[in-house]
């Protein structure tokens, strides 16, 4: 994989046939929009973070595909800061265009049962992936912190995990990781789905 740092906005990653493939990015790609394909775009960003420094993180990111003639392709991904919905619409039309965001959300559950139903849901929506999440408990409820991946304006990934529980507040999220008990490190979702 090759970095090439366009700006502080804008990076050009070069990748090959076998590494397009390994990420599931090759030119037969159906949606490059698609949770799989929002996953790899964040992993692929976050080993340009380690690797050159391109943090595209509280961002919404514009994500540019191209197939090359040796089977890989390239990526530019523009950190685009603050878009309005109605812009970002006009710029997600294209079919080799994403929008991506990335967010922690939290959400609480009355019963251990509802968390762990909704822990197999989104094993069941999101496949052979399993999404960073903590398990907190506070005695009498269960809490979720799961990473989603949305369409930059998507308010969610796992929209499923409301018919078990509830989504609480980006300041609910701060007081429960202080007062309540973390249960899991990293692997909650894969965790509480195998109960």
């Amino acid at each position: 994989m090759e970095f090439l740092l366009i700006g502080e906005s804008k990076i050009k990653i070069v990748l090959s046939g076998e590494e397009a493939e390994k990420h599931g990015l090759n030119s037969g790609t159906p949606d490059i929009s698609g949770p799989a394909a929002r996953r790899a775009f964040w992993r692929i960003l976050e080993r340009a973070r380690a690797e050159v420094g391109f943090d595209p993180a509280g961002d919404k990111v514009l994500i540019q595909l191209y197939p090359i003639s040796s089977g890989g392709c390239e990526l530019f991904a523009t950190k685009l800061g603050i878009l309005s919905d109605s812009s970002a619409r006009l710029v997600a039309k294209s079919d080799r265009v994403a929008m991506l965001s990335k967010k922690r959300s939290l959400y609480s559950f009355d019963e251990l049962e509802d968390i762990i139903a909704a822990s197999v849901a989104v094993r069941s929506v999101a496949r052979d992936l399993s999404p960073a999440s903590d398990v907190y408990t506070d005695g009498a409820r269960y809490f979720l912190a799961i990473e989603e991946y949305g369409k930059g304006g998507e308010p969610m990934e796992f929209p499923c995990i409301l018919e078990f529980g509830n989504a609480m507040t980006a300041e609910a999220s701060t007081y429960i990781s202080e007062h309540a008990k973390r249960l899991t490190d990293g692997n909650g979702i894969e965790l509480f789905s195998k109960l």
